[in-house]
């Protein structure tokens, strides 16, 4: 099956960084099949392949248990893709969903238009509210973008986006995912050593009422900063108050949650070298991955992150093609 909406992308983006484009987000699940089915009852989440690997494979550093065996299902969305592994020695739940304040991955961001806004057709299909606001969102300064944050059934939170000036034409599409870190400065520092290139956009420490509607919490204080990747950004935020915590660890790809994002490399051995230059761990062995290259590596709070180059997988499930 083709990706269902043109990914608007080129290498020529990019040329000059080392990344071809963010090509897909991770997601572990405990139910790959009814994940899938909710989210295609509201975005364009098409199944382009699904296979399965032994855990056994990834190895000690990248798992808590090599028992069993993982599916993983590649989702086409408008802006690229999304990877959901379910583990069948994994927890039959998280152990606690991670926080608006992190640490960590926190959430990925579904954008649509005013006109046709995802959120109430989410809210149907079982999408808990964790923002203080109806299905219209959180207007947070009347530049025409409306807010909300949700869990879907399994736990994870989203974020949903509506705009009045919508620049794509699709039902919803993934804009972003966003990291949520302890150390603010330092976190920057290394994802601008990682990807070439300073964030776009920097705010100062902000609080805000409509803030605290969006968190569903009171008083809080934070900033943020993005990385344009391509087809998708990378969002670091820095909570002030309440202070985001320290990781408890190094993360694992059969933790439930957003597992690790993918960048995409046109040489593989070239970016494990410059990585190790940049003394980022990387971790666990190489694999393939429905027909991709594939390193783990590790930022400085204990996510991990992915880089890939394509192999025998089809020219389509590149991000680097229009």
């Amino acid at each position: 099956m083709a990706n269902p909406a043109k990914v608007e992308t080129t290498a020529a983006h990019v040329a000059d960084k080392p990344y071809l484009g963010l090509r897909n987000i991770g997601l572990t699940v405990i139910d790959l099949d009814r994940t899938i089915a909710f989210y295609s009852a509201s975005a364009p989440y098409a199944q382009i392949k699904r296979y399965s690997l032994p855990a056994a494979v990834f190895g000690d550093d990248l798992v808590t248990s090599t028992r069993g065996d993982v599916q993983i299902a590649l989702i086409g969305v408008p802006t690229g893709f999304l990877q959901l592994m379910q583990f069948s020695a994994g927890p039959s739940a998280p152990e606690k969903p991670v926080p608006v304040q992190g640490p960590g991955y926190t959430h990925i961001c579904f954008q649509s238009s005013s006109a046709e806004p995802a959120l109430p057709r989410f809210m149907r299909d079982g999408l808990s509210l964790v923002s203080r606001c109806d299905e219209r969102g959180v207007d947070l300064g009347g530049y025409g973008v409306r807010y909300a944050y949700g869990r879907d059934p399994e736990g994870r939170m989203i974020e949903v986006e509506h705009l009045d000036r919508p620049h794509r034409s699709e039902r919803a599409w993934v804009s972003h995912l966003a990291n949520v870190a302890h150390d603010h400065p330092a976190m920057l520092d290394f994802y601008t050593r990682l990807t070439g290139m300073p964030p776009h956009r920097v705010t100062a420490p902000t609080s805000r009422a409509t803030f605290d509607a969006v968190a569903g919490m009171d008083d809080i204080v934070l900033q943020g900063a993005w990385y344009r990747l391509g087809n998708m950004e990378l969002e670091v935020w820095g909570f002030g108050n309440p202070k985001t915590p320290m990781p408890g660890g190094r993360h694992r790809l059969d933790e439930i949650g957003y597992n690790a994002p993918a960048f995409e490399v046109a040489d593989l051995p070239a970016e494990c070298a410059r990585l190790a230059d940049l003394g980022v761990p990387l971790v666990g062995p190489e694999l393939d991955l429905g027909g991709w290259r594939t390193r783990y590596a590790v930022d400085p709070e204990g996510n991990l992150f992915c880089v890939q180059q394509r192999a025998s997988a089809p020219q389509g499930e590149s991000v680097a093609t229009s």
